[in-house]
């Protein structure tokens, strides 16, 4: 009982906090889109029609424009044909003969067997999609394929499900870079990771040509979402326990080196770049007090762990639901906020928790690892 009380308290203080944060940021002229159930710029697309997947976490377009992609709940990436309003099953990262009983899956138990794809990036030049799968570790699909083939070998210290998650490609050099989340968590533990400040995240670096991976940076706090400046000069790295997003320098006399963009009162997911310039961060909750006393009293942490996962993702939802209405953010370069985006009314279910925002051709699509549909918002009628 004492454990529900202060999950309630803390659901409250993050719920004030987030109000008051919301009308400091209209203060200071920050252009916020408000998305509301019956507004006629959004749709929301299933992804369960076709085998009753869902989570679409992230969304890819390939080169000629096609798609978007996104990874869902059952191991599968499906794309979507506008033209024929529907998705089409395009690879899968689980072995053939174990398709047919995943297809469909949402549950967490099975993601080691079915696999759980989350970043896509695309190789424009190749046709090759490269997919970050949280249990079947990095991962390719040649234009030709229908099943992921396993892209990185394994290396001294790897485990056998590690944790990948952000993925991006430097075209200038064919090299790949993706963030592993945790050694000791697996992805459908990601509560876990934030609340026993598990800072064993990592960023990576594969080369083709060599066939080895090396790693940039280690002793991350929930290493996720990647993405690559314009100009190929630095990557952007979200650490989500900390809330910050962090930029790592590829070029420059400060090539190597790691620094600070922002902190933000949120749990951020993955980056996109804007063609609007800066970037979008898809904000998965509202970091409250829980995650805060976790991490700062031990006897807590070691309370809240001890607890069934349910209970843990049932406390969960409730701070999300008392304390965000903010599902994503477009920053500049140096972290200040240009934009915000938040949700209203009915369509504030829908999108529970966010995972990417890609801004393309005028309109922002919206992915959710919780969700059974992906958004489409039109910035323009």
């Amino acid at each position: 009982m004492k454990t529900i009380t202060l999950v309630v308290l803390a659901a409250a203080v993050a719920a004030a906090a987030f109000l008051l944060s919301l009308d400091a940021r209209r203060d200071d002229g920050v252009a916020v889109l408000e998305i509301r159930g019956d507004d006629d710029r959004l749709e929301l697309i299933p992804v369960g029609v076709d085998g009753g997947a869902a989570g679409p976490e992230s969304v890819a377009f390939d080169g000629a424009g096609g798609g978007p992609y996104t990874g869902v709940s059952d191991g599968r990436v499906l794309r979507w044909l506008p033209a024929e309003r529907r998705w089409a099953e395009h690879s899968s990262s689980c072995a053939p003969e174990l398709l047919d009983s995943c297809r469909g899956s949402q549950d967490p138990s099975r993601e080691h067997e079915c696999g759980r794809p989350l970043g896509l990036k695309f190789n424009n030049e190749t046709g090759e999609l490269y997919v970050a799968d949280a249990y079947h570790g990095l991962r390719v699909v040649g234009p030709e394929d229908n099943v992921s083939k396993p892209l990185v070998p394994e290396w001294q210290g790897s485990r056998p499900f590690s944790f990948a998650n952000g993925i991006e490609i430097d075209y200038e050099t064919g090299v790949i870079y993706f963030t592993k989340t945790s050694t000791r968590f697996q992805r459908r533990e990601f509560l876990n990771i934030v609340i026993s400040g598990d800072n064993t995240g990592r960023l990576l670096r594969y080369d083709p040509k060599s066939n080895k991976v090396e790693v940039l940076v280690d002793g991350l706090a929930f290493a996720n979402g990647l993405a690559m400046s314009t100009d190929g000069t630095y990557l952007l790295l979200a650490e989500t326990t900390t809330g910050k997003i962090l930029r790592y320098w590829i070029k420059t006399p400060k090539a190597s080196t790691l620094e600070e963009v922002v902190q933000l009162p949120w749990f951020p997911d993955n980056i996109r770049m804007s063609p609007r310039g800066g970037f979008w961060v898809g904000l998965h909750a509202k970091r409250g007090k829980i995650a805060e006393w976790s991490i700062s009293y031990p006897w807590l942490r070691r309370l809240i762990l001890k607890l069934p996962m349910r209970h843990v993702q049932r406390a969960s939802w409730l701070l999300n639901q008392l304390g965000r209405q903010v599902i994503a953010l477009r920053l500049s370069e140096d972290g200040k906020t240009m934009e915000a985006v938040s949700v209203h009314g009915t369509v504030q279910k829908v999108f529970r928790s966010v995972s990417e925002v890609e801004e393309r051709n005028g309109s922002l699509w919206i992915g959710s690892v919780m969700s059974p549909f992906l958004g489409v918002y039109k910035l323009y009628l």
